[in-house]
């Protein structure tokens, strides 16, 4: 994730969250902390 998020900024510069950051639903009773689902806007 360190190396893949990285240069996934850089090939698509222009892609952001489609939601604010305060309505991203995270996972927090999980093996990993993630998010359930992050939708993004190019």
């Amino acid at each position: 994730m360190r190396i893949a998020f990285p240069a996934l900024l850089r090939r698509f510069p222009g892609v952001a969250l489609a939601d604010p950051y305060e309505q991203v639903d995270f996972r927090v009773f999980s093996l990993v902390y993630c998010v359930h689902t992050l939708r993004v806007t190019w």
